[in-house]
């Protein structure tokens, strides 16, 4: 496939061996990665350990990782726009070192990062020496994502699971917004939130679109989402949780109509700073008319002390056996 500025796109398919132990699994997996991070991660965490890659290829499941356009393997060129690099005492604060640096109200429980988090540790060494840079034009990324993403679900020609991590969160929207039809459900690890408000990597209200920068359809159409998109600010449902801004309950929220029959499932882990606000992007997807929405806290079910990495982080086979395999078998 040819590579140009606007397309550049780079993907790993990974096929698992056939053998009696694996079940045939009807539906591949495309992993999708975060901001500053890569399609890598998937495969090997920090600390040396096989990832989610691995695992889910064990059991069956024939798995791409992509390289988003702009990152990594997928290259940036100059003529695109500029990009972000952010500073190592940011990632330890929001990432790797919560119970010491964060200061959101469930930092002090993260326990699942291996290692001490900090600079001079050598697993966070590791872990910041694979970052890369953030493309500072969000609309423009995810429209490039949503192009790649939809060809690379062409070429597959069947459905799949989209498994998306913080910033990779708006890309399954806007995939199945113009496929519906190849997407069999979505993993979203902790998405970009909360509605119309992005907080952590680039903070503004900058979200035009409630759960993405880039247009995606509603019914009836929205041509302004400034003023088309009536907001409310609803309440924090307990302590230690935001508020959020959603649609308003009047007029009568407007449809994300092409993903009506797409299963949803949220993840939100214990520690993270997303523990405060994902229940908003809950709320905003079944508001928006999503039939099958599920909101996975993993304390709920057992899973303790993860932050936002939790991929990566010491219990994330654990996790990936009874929360994410959990989740994938009941679609």
């Amino acid at each position: 496939m040819a590579i140009t500025r606007s397309k550049a796109r780079c993907t790993s398919r990974l096929i698992p061996a056939e053998t009696k132990s694996t079940a045939n699994r009807p539906y591949p997996i495309i992993f999708i990665h975060g901001g500053t991070r890569s399609g890598a991660d998937w495969l090997t965490k920090p600390d040396g350990q096989s990832g989610w890659a691995s695992y889910f290829l064990s059991r069956g499941f024939e798995c791409y990782l992509v390289d988003l356009p702009f990152v990594g393997r997928s290259p940036w060129h100059p003529g695109n726009g500029t990009m972000i690099s952010y500073p190592a005492e940011f990632m330890m604060k929001q990432f790797t070192a919560c119970r010491d640096l964060g200061t959101w109200p469930q930092a002090k429980l993260h326990t699942q990062w291996p290692g001490a988090g900090k600079i001079g540790d050598p697993i966070f060494d590791k872990f910041y020496a694979s970052g890369l840079q953030i493309f500072s034009d969000p609309v423009a990324q995810e429209n490039a994502s949503q192009a790649a993403c939809v060809a690379l679900l062409g070429r597959i020609g069947k459905p799949c699971i989209l498994v998306s991590h913080s910033a990779g969160g708006p890309v399954p929207w806007l995939v199945a917004d113009i496929r519906p039809q190849l997407v069999n459900s979505t993993v979203a690890l902790e998405p970009s939130g909360p509605p119309f408000f992005k907080v952590s990597m680039k903070p503004g209200p900058t979200v035009q679109y409630g759960i993405t920068n880039a247009p995606i359809t509603y019914d009836p159409p929205v041509s302004n989402p400034e003023t088309e998109l009536v907001k409310a600010v609803w309440p924090s449902p307990s302590p230690g949780m935001m508020s959020c801004t959603l649609q308003a309950a009047c007029p009568e929220p407007r449809q994300l109509i092409n993903l009506k029959d797409v299963k949803v499932v949220v993840v939100t882990a214990e520690a993270s700073y997303h523990a405060q606000y994902d229940w908003g992007t809950v709320k905003y997807l079944k508001q928006a008319g999503l039939k099958n929405v599920q909101h996975l806290r993993l304390e709920e079910s057992g899973i303790r002390g993860n932050g936002h990495m939790m991929f990566m982080e010491k219990n994330s086979d654990e996790m990936a056996a009874e929360i994410v395999m959990g989740a994938i078998l009941s679609f």
